[in-house]
């Protein structure tokens, strides 16, 4: 996968990059938006949506002549030209793309592609290349460490691809911001019984605890 090939140039070296691959509903997603042909506009949170991982992530590469998939991902990463590990002056709105393209948790991609007509939002036609990342990243609190940097899979010894790439996933994410916390003072009430909402809403707390995530 394009995205693989991607994640295992990171400099410096990523001590916990899991390895990413294809979720069906995350491209469905992906596909839906590049046929709303918005140009560069963003999903809402909902049209990002997933079983598993709740809202994903999303990048857009737009183009008046149809290019491969290869050069959109490689546009992204190039994002990194401008990016300082560890630096928390790093600007979202210039290397969002790359950030989210390399974040350490995201194990799902799903991508969809359309030709746009021109219409009220643009003036010309174009390409629309979505791709949608799950679980998503990105996060403020860690925006200018994408990854932990380290000798590669060097978190991961037991669970590693290519010498570069973890495979240790969990196939859920929490839906809730303080699932941990809960999981520390009701760990019973909280994951006992796979029924409950509660349950449903924390299960990569309840289900992953040696997984990267």
């Amino acid at each position: 996968m394009i995205h693989n090939f991607f994640r295992t140039r990171v400099n410096p070296p990523a001590a916990d990059m899991l390895e990413v691959s294809w979720h069906d509903e995350a491209a469905e997603d992906a596909q839906r938006w590049a046929e709303q042909c918005q140009l560069l506009l963003h999903d809402n949170i909902t049209g990002r949506w997933t079983d598993d991982f709740g809202s994903c992530g999303q990048n857009i590469f737009v183009a008046n002549v149809q290019v491969p998939w290869f050069f959109a991902a490689k546009v992204w990463f190039l994002e990194r030209l401008n990016f300082t590990y560890g630096q928390d002056l790093n600007d979202p709105n210039v290397v969002g793309h790359y950030t989210q393209m390399v974040w350490y948790s995201t194990h799902k991609v799903g991508c969809g592609f359309n030709y746009c007509e021109a219409n009220n939002v643009t003036k010309f036609p174009y390409y629309s290349y979505v791709c949608n990342y799950c679980p998503i990243g990105n996060h403020p609190e860690r925006f200018d460490r994408p990854y932990q940097k380290g000798v590669a899979c060097s978190g991961c010894e037991s669970h590693c691809k290519y010498k570069k790439l973890c495979t240790n996933g969990c196939p859920y994410a929490d839906y809730w911001s303080n699932c941990q916390e809960m999981n520390t003072t009701w760990h019973n009430w909280l994951c006992d019984d796979e029924t409950t909402d509660r349950f449903r809403a924390c299960r990569a707390t309840c289900r992953c605890e040696n997984a990267i995530r």
